[in-house]
């Protein structure tokens, strides 16, 4: 597959997107884990065991967690599409 400048610059873009996002992500997630915020979105304990319940203290934890995820999607999506 051959690159054009365009490709390039779009995958740039994108590989910049989702490092914001995963960074972003990272900082909420922290902040929900070490300080007290309000309550989770989900009945986690009913799904998950007690051990992992502790990674995801409250909302806030949730969302940076989701963000993380979702941040590194544009970051292999860029590397998947060069193969």
């Amino acid at each position: 597959m051959e690159e054009n400048p365009a490709n390039s610059r779009l995958y740039g873009q994108l590989k910049v997107i989702g490092w914001i996002v995963s960074i972003i992500g990272t900082l909420l997630y922290i902040y929900g884990y070490f300080f007290d915020g309000g309550s989770t979105l989900f009945d986690w304990p009913r799904y998950l065991p007690d051990w992992a319940v502790e990674f995801v203290p409250n909302w806030e934890a949730e969302l940076g967690f989701a963000l993380s995820i979702v941040g590194s999607i544009p970051l292999y999506y860029v590397e998947y599409k060069k193969i």
